[in-house]
């Protein structure tokens, strides 16, 4: 017999579930259509950084938000997740803004 969710699980579900959605089409634009951010004196490394940056960060961010769902909570795995989109974040901004 399955076991009936508590409202409040459903409905964190729901919304970490939501979340992935919105982060999701976020992704697509990034991956799609573009972010906007040129940077035409980036070479190497720093051009796929600028180039995949955000499309990574966002991509990472709908795992994490997929992962809650799933788990129905914050778990070690979404914060895992979701602090490595802060890491490639701040790779971004680095790569944008203060790459020698």
């Amino acid at each position: 017999m399955s076991e009936q969710l508590p409202f409040v699980h459903r409905r964190t579900r729901l919304l970490f579930g939501l979340a992935a959605a919105i982060a999701l089409v976020v992704t697509g634009i990034f991956a799609f259509v573009g972010d906007g951010v040129d940077v035409p004196a980036a070479t190497g490394s720093r051009r796929v950084i600028v180039d995949l940056g955000h499309t990574a960060v966002w991509a990472l961010l709908t795992a994490a938000f997929g992962a809650a769902a799933a788990d129905g909570r914050w778990s070690r795995t979404a914060n895992g997740l979701a602090m490595g989109a802060g890491v490639g974040y701040a790779a971004f901004l680095i790569a944008v803004f203060w790459w020698p």
